[in-house]
């Protein structure tokens, strides 16, 4: 009941078509149905030099965000992140949609952090993506999105939601975060991109 609920707010939430052909998951029923993740903000954070505090903000999707403030700059930016869970398998050739709410709160006019990769993965060696993108992210709420073709199965646990944090010493507010798989017809040119 709490995923229906969650998925009507985001149906008529702040997210908006890029282009008119353009369909957005986020805003619709049928699709938002497809998730293969709990929606939401249940998020697990690593690495040194990172805090986490749970934060509200009745503009989002279920109302709660998680700032992680990473205090100092890795060696690679995967050195601190966080990760989500993917509940179900995936196929080979399923179209895996990936969309995050995120800002960087700290920022100031058109100053923007880097996200140098984020969506979902391998959830072990060799970490291979699935469906990831970059991101850069500003002091307003934005939604980032990831999607590809499955390069290979991936059996139920074995595939993560990820975002690497630490490209710099910076504080990035970490929103609700969705996965769909919208099967192996799905037209990629039509979802949103960053």
């Amino acid at each position: 009941m709490k995923l229906i609920h969650f998925a009507l707010a985001c149906a008529f939430g702040v997210v908006t078509p890029a282009a008119a052909q353009t369909v957005d998951p986020l805003q619709s029923p049928e699709l938002i149905h497809k998730a293969i993740n709990r929606p939401g903000t249940a998020w697990t954070f690593y690495g040194p030099g990172l805090t986490k505090k749970v934060m509200k903000d009745a503009d989002l999707p279920g109302g709660e965000f998680i700032r992680a403030t990473v205090s100092q700059k890795g060696a690679n930016p995967w050195d601190a992140g966080a990760s989500y869970e993917v509940d179900k398998a995936i196929k080979a050739g399923d179209v895996i949609f990936f969309a995050i709410y995120m800002r960087a709160p700290e920022l100031n006019g058109d100053e923007t952090a880097s996200i140098p990769g984020m969506g979902v993965g391998q959830a072990n060696a060799p970490y291979g993506a699935i469906a990831m993108s970059n991101a850069r992210a500003s002091n307003h709420w934005g939604v980032f999105y990831a999607a590809a073709k499955a390069p290979a199965n991936s059996p139920r646990g074995q595939a993560r939601v990820s975002v690497q944090l630490a490209a710099d010493k910076q504080v990035v507010d970490l929103g609700p975060v969705f996965v769909l798989d919208l099967g192996p017809d799905y037209d990629l040119s039509t979802l949103p991109h960053n």
